[in-house]
């Protein structure tokens, strides 16, 4: 059988691992937040510069060009 101070320590334990993990996975959200972002206004323009060529004579397009 655990004692109080083992009882304790290993919660405190399992607390400190989970917050440190939690760090952690919000810092990868972060940086997979900005990465994505990154990609906004690329994404953007490609999509007008396909829209503006679809308009032109003898371009077949793949699929219609949407801006989301």
């Amino acid at each position: 059988m655990s004692t109080s101070q083992e009882l304790y320590d290993e919660t405190k334990n399992r607390l400190d691992n989970n917050i440190q993990r939690l760090q952690l996975l919000k810092k990868e959200i972060k940086d997979l937040q900005d990465q994505a972002n990154q990609l906004t206004q690329p994404i953007l323009e490609d999509q007008g510069a396909l829209k503006a060529l679809a308009k032109l004579d003898g371009i077949k397009t793949a699929e219609a060009v949407e801006s989301k």
